[in-house]
């Protein structure tokens, strides 16, 4: 008799079919990590404890804590004093793991954007009373990058970045984890797509609006004016979008992602 193909069993014994062990005591260790209130640095119990906790051999709890450490949960080390720690975990790897998710998801520029108008002016609206006097020396800063004339493919790559540097020192001030993440993948996302269309497709008047938004946004929050603050920045999305994302340009059709984007 034919054994029952996957598609026709029960959804729990699929389950337990398609996930090794070593996946599930991974999750049994995360688990852990969060109930026991553990922090960036400090220690897992010992392998020997590990071993005694979850009922499994010393092979599965290495592939497991292998495997967190693929995720950035988990730091391994070796010799005196090492063993496993709680990790911080990088935005930069979050980034590029959700890249991995679009790159199977074909993800167009156009609709980047689409995301990116609904985040940005809230992005706008969220920092103010949140900029230090340390982040508003870094956007007078990338203000300034923009404003020397290009001079060279190299240049104008640098120039076209500290464009993209001004939403960064925003993103690091946004007291909303969740929206700062979603800013950030979508700025990633704009700086891959600089690479993939040429640093100088873009005409010198965007450069010249680039800075005028820059400038007026610096002043809103400069002003604490959240309303401002978010109005310009929708304005400074639309004015990219029309030239990024012309109607008529058959690449809006074509994916962002055609490979993983590597941050860290």
């Amino acid at each position: 008799m034919d054994k029952p193909g996957i598609s026709t069993l029960d959804p729990s014994r699929r389950a337990s079919i398609k996930r090794k062990r070593s996946d599930v005591v991974a999750d049994l260790i995360r688990s852990h990590i969060f109930q026991a209130g553990l922090q960036p640095d400090d220690r897992l119990p010992q392998e020997s404890k590990l071993i005694e906790m979850f009922g499994c051999s010393r092979s599965t709890i290495r592939e497991a804590l292998k495997s967190l450490e693929v995720q950035g949960l988990v730091q391994n080390t070796t010799g005196p004093g090492g063993g496993a720690r709680v990790a911080p975990v990088s935005i930069n790897r979050i980034v590029g793991l959700l890249s991995n998710y679009f790159y199977f998801q074909p993800t167009s520029t156009a609709q980047i954007y689409q995301i990116r108008r609904l985040t940005e002016p809230e992005l706008a609206f969220s920092v103010i009373g949140h900029l230090t006097s340390a982040h508003f020396a870094a956007l007078e800063k990338a203000i300034a990058v923009q404003e020397h004339h290009p001079d060279g493919t190299a240049d104008w790559e640098h120039h076209r970045h500290a464009e993209m540097d001004f939403h960064d020192i925003l993103i690091d001030a946004c007291p909303n984890p969740l929206l700062g993440l979603v800013c950030r993948f979508v700025n990633e996302a704009i700086r891959h797509l600089i690479g993939k269309l040429g640093v100088q497709e873009f005409s010198a008047a965007f450069t010249v609006e680039n800075i005028d938004f820059h400038k007026r946004l610096l002043s809103a929050f400069r002003s604490g004016n959240a309303a401002r603050a978010r109005r310009v920045m929708l304005e400074h999305v639309l004015s990219a979008e029309a030239i990024v994302v012309p109607p008529a340009d058959r690449r809006t059709d074509q994916p962002v992602f055609t490979e993983p984007l590597r941050l860290d």
